[in-house]
């Protein structure tokens, strides 16, 4: 049995027995792990500790359960396996930000911390192959749009935290902007009567840390009109991943997660780049059933070589800008593990110029209180993260080595120790290795993951 197929059969267990005094034992029991290599495991591929998994699955069945006015929420909470009326609130509020009882007058649209289907990041996505998972299909294929479409609605900025589809929670900033485009979508004159509606993230003008989302529907006009934003999708060909839910809150929840997961992948093992937007098309022409479609421009060679153009990796002499580096190296693997380092360890990036023998060019430096976290070192597609293992480390990351995938422990036992340390040169290339990078600077700085 596979690491991730053990921690799946314990997420199955938890779903299953929600409601119960879930113990640990009991879960490290079902993936026929010890307690101790249970809860890193889990840890490490769920990217959350066992406990507060529990409670925000908990959560989320507690808020469809809040929809209901029939129930009270002190039956729902110890439905739920809340303890009491007051601990349910108190997570519930640090979750959403808002409490129960709030919920329940004025239910908005929430993002919970949804159910991973660890499958998902091992599946090899073939185009026009449906997949199912847990009832939802998802299916990859290619359309190219002939002449360019034009969308009116409402556009609102959008934390970057956000837009780590169903791993965070909170109420959903996308929900408010659809909710406004809904309630003034009548005034709007000119929509096409059997149009799509469309919600588009892109840049556009919005502060640092935040993206644009636009919640409309499609428009025969050409104008821009007052009080609303228009975005004109380009013609040109797309990787599009349509999928279907029973009912439009899976649609927006576990369904639009897993089909991120699943065009990731897809676009990972195909080596397709992709353009600076990312639109989501829903459709109201299946009755029977909820049905989107995400839509990924795909970039053109002459945009590659415009960029390839402008700058260079190993010249020193033009500095880029950490943008220009995540569209070189053109890898999510990268772009998470900056997110996950600036807002983990609150550290800033530092673009250098390295002659050093061990990777030459400009390359990305995170410190934290004086001292190096890693080095990222850019490469086409992938990149190498620079972790030191110092001498007081090298005890911890032993202990910890049997976690790591296969490539970890052998390149740890490959390096030599040179000045009292181990300089691990990690080529990035799967999400498994990212977590090994992660667990590395954890232990760099004392914080064991």
């Amino acid at each position: 049995m596979h690491a991730w197929e053990a921690i799946q059969q314990s997420l199955d267990y938890i779903e299953d027995h929600i409601s119960d005094n879930i113990k640990m034992e009991k879960l490290a029991n079902v993936a026929a792990l010890s307690p101790y290599y249970y809860q890193r495991l889990f840890k490490r591929l769920v990217k959350k500790p066992v406990n507060e998994y529990v409670k925000l699955r908990r959560l989320e069945k507690a808020s469809q359960a809040l929809k209901c006015n029939e129930k009270r929420i002190i039956d729902i909470a110890l439905g739920n396996g809340f303890t009491d009326h007051a601990n349910f609130t108190r997570a519930f509020k640090e979750a959403y930000d808002m409490t129960p009882e709030a919920y329940r007058r004025c239910p908005v649209i929430l993002n919970h911390f949804i159910k991973p289907d660890l499958l998902l990041n091992y599946v090899m996505a073939e185009e026009d192959i449906p997949v199912i998972t847990d009832g939802i299909v998802i299916e990859v294929t290619r359309k190219t749009l002939d002449e360019p479409r034009t969308f009116i609605g409402i556009e609102g900025e959008v934390p970057e935290n956000e837009l780590l589809v169903g791993r965070s929670t909170g109420i959903a900033t996308t929900g408010l902007i659809w909710d406004a485009f809904h309630s003034r979508k009548s005034n709007i004159q000119q929509l096409l009567s059997n149009g799509n509606e469309l919600g588009i993230l892109y840049m556009g003008e919005a502060r640092e840390g935040c993206c644009t989302y636009m919640a409309g529907a499609e428009t025969t006009l050409k104008v821009k009109e007052e009080g609303y934003a228009t975005y004109t999708l380009p013609c040109g060909e797309y990787v599009v991943c349509g999928f279907e839910a029973e009912t439009f809150e899976e649609l927006i929840g576990p369904a639009i997660y897993k089909a991120h997961i699943f065009m990731k992948n897809h676009l990972k093992k195909k080596g397709l780049t992709c353009g600076v937007f990312a639109a989501e098309k829903y459709y109201d022409t299946y009755s029977d059933t909820n049905y989107m479609e995400i839509w990924l421009p795909l970039s053109t060679s002459q945009e590659t070589l415009k960029m390839q153009k402008t700058w260079d990796i190993n010249d020193g002499t033009i500095k880029p800008s950490m943008a220009m580096i995540k569209d070189y190296v053109n890898s999510t693997l990268f772009d998470a593990l900056c997110f996950f380092i600036e807002t983990e360890y609150q550290s800033k990036p530092v673009l250098e110029y390295s002659r050093c023998s061990l990777q030459y060019g400009w390359n990305v430096k995170y410190k934290k209180s004086g001292r190096s976290l890693c080095t990222l070192y850019p490469m086409e597609g992938y990149f190498i993260a620079l972790v030191v293992i110092g001498e007081r480390e090298r005890v911890e990351m032993e202990l910890s080595l049997p976690l790591f995938t296969e490539y970890m422990q052998h390149l740890y036992h490959e390096t030599k120790i040179g000045m009292g340390q181990k300089w691990l040169m990690i080529h990035v290339t799967d999400e498994a290795i990212l977590e090994d990078v992660k667990q590395c600077i954890a232990i760099r700085r004392g914080r064991r993951q």
